[in-house]
């Protein structure tokens, strides 16, 4: 048996138990919690839309061709740039799925629809087939019909004074105004209102007592569409002549329709795989034979195409001239500038012993040899072929962005190519902010660069630039961005076969 001292130490109270004690909650409360996981949205948010750039590429006349294909750049995934003939490949990639739609751009002018109906893999590449369709013509607007109430103009008795909303009565006390009635003369009430919209009541409605017993009555008495026995009986509602329909293809009874075409994909179709642009007319379902581009023909034609299942508002790149006589004087600023680049360096400086030698040889020249060798013709300057000048806005108010291409070719054959990338100053003075100069026999290291035009290749607003890097055996797409007052290169495709030029 304890003592009475040793009961009372331990009934007395220690300054480290409310410690322990909180501690020992939060820790419950710590383990409760990290049972609950909290709210978990069952709803997927819907990513951003892929956006898929391309070249269409035909022989012939635009909207007619006689042969044509689509080449795939890029699938902005709204991240990062995807290579657009791999991207999601099943086998086909979702650049180059039939029945995708692209929209045929011309600096940012939408001047046609191409629908791809089939897709070839040609040494690694995809390319894709199918038919270009025109532009639906835009709406027209209805015409104005008169109105049935001709408007009235009402003359109201005004002094000009403000004045406060008086009633109607003569009487100034609410108490005094005489309350509605249901049973008030006819006299009384307020003229139709002409205008004043009307509902139709269909008969049979809940509304409407006669029309419940009638619909009863009838419903009684209607058999249903098996003829199996009464609506009374089976407790079906009857049927709703204003009840909407969806239309179904013909010889189609399922009450859901797959979509036409083969999945290789293993475990079946994907729910999450994102997709573009689809057209109206889709021709996978019947034989569809269209004239397909082979190699790089010497009248081969290039468009832009882009491909968004959003609706985006067009945003056009071509740069307009205050005057219209500015484009041909910048023209002539750009070649002199590439004549410029295309001159030849000039040689390296010479030795002091050659120097000193020339310096002795010259002082033996006769006079007659100094003259004639001062008049001497100077070689005439290089003349420019192929040429091709286009002037961008690539952003709302960011000026003039100019893309300046030639070729030359000298006496021996042999051909050099030119491509500058300029911006003017405030005084219209173009400055080059990139070269590029190259010859045949240096295709294979620094390929020809041929402009394709601008896009929006990443839906920001913002205009790129599609090249085509063509060498000696083969070709690229590369995408470059300006800004800055810089050109770097965000993309490039992989090498496409039937490179070389025809």
């Amino acid at each position: 048996m304890r003592s009475k001292s040793t009961e009372e130490r331990s009934r007395r109270w220690h300054p480290a138990m409310p410690w322990l004690a909180a501690g020992l909650l939060a820790a419950m409360l710590s383990a409760a919690y990290a049972q609950y996981p909290g709210h978990i949205d069952t709803r997927k948010k819907k990513g951003p839309s892929p956006r898929a750039i391309a070249v269409l590429e035909w022989t012939g006349q635009p909207g007619k061709p006689s042969a044509s294909r689509m080449i795939p750049i890029s699938v902005f995934d709204g991240e990062t740039y995807q290579p657009g003939g791999l991207y999601l490949a099943r086998p086909e990639p979702l650049a180059l799925e039939p029945g995708t739609e692209y929209v045929l751009q011309q600096a940012g002018i939408a001047k046609g629809l191409f629908d791809v109906a089939s897709a070839q893999d040609q040494q690694g590449y995809w390319f894709g087939y199918g038919s270009w369709r025109q532009m639906a013509p835009p709406p027209r607007p209805h015409p104005l019909k008169p109105a049935r109430v001709m408007p009235q103009v009402v003359k109201d008795a005004d002094d000009g004074r403000p004045h406060f909303k008086r009633r109607d009565s003569g009487s100034s006390s609410p108490a005094s105004t005489p309350a509605p009635s249901s049973q008030a003369p006819s006299s009384q009430a307020p003229p139709a209102d002409p205008d004043r919209p009307t509902l139709s009541r269909r008969t049979g409605s809940s509304g409407d007592n006669g029309g419940t017993q009638t619909s009863s009555q009838s419903g009684s008495s209607t058999s249903t569409p098996g003829g199996s026995g009464s609506a009374s009986n089976t407790g079906a509602p009857p049927a709703d002549p204003d009840r909407p329909t969806l239309r179904r293809r013909a010889g189609d009874d399922s009450p859901s329709f797959a979509p036409p075409g083969p999945e290789t994909a293993i475990g079946g179709p994907d729910p999450d795989r994102p997709h573009l642009s689809y057209g109206s007319n889709n021709p996978t379902g019947a034989k569809f034979e269209e004239p397909k581009l082979t190699g790089t023909p010497s009248d081969l034609q290039q468009m832009i195409a882009v491909s968004d299942a959003v609706d985006r508002e067009p945003h056009p790149f071509g740069y307009s001239w205050a005057n219209p006589g500015d484009a041909a004087k910048m023209q002539t600023q750009m070649e002199a500038l590439a004549l410029k680049a295309l001159a030849p360096p000039p040689p390296a400086a010479k030795t002091a012993k050659s120097s000193t030698a020339a310096a002795r040889a010259r002082s033996h020249t006769t006079a007659a040899t100094a003259h004639r060798a001062r008049k001497a013709a100077a070689p005439p300057p290089p003349e420019l072929t192929d040429e091709r000048f286009n002037a961008y806005e690539l952003t709302y108010g960011s000026g003039a962005t100019l893309i300046f291409s030639a070729r030359n070719t000298d006496a021996t054959g042999k051909a050099r190519y030119v491509t500058l990338i300029a911006q003017p100053d405030f005084d219209g003075v173009p400055h080059v902010i990139f070269q590029s100069v190259t010859d045949d026999t240096h295709l294979d290291a620094t390929p020809r660069m041929r402009l394709v035009d601008a896009v929006d290749a990443r839906a920001n607003n913002r205009g790129d630039l599609v090249f085509e890097l063509r060498g000696r055996r083969d070709r690229q797409f590369a995408i470059y961005e300006v800004a800055g007052g810089r050109v770097q290169q965000i993309f490039t495709t992989g090498s496409l076969p039937e490179g070389r030029a025809g």
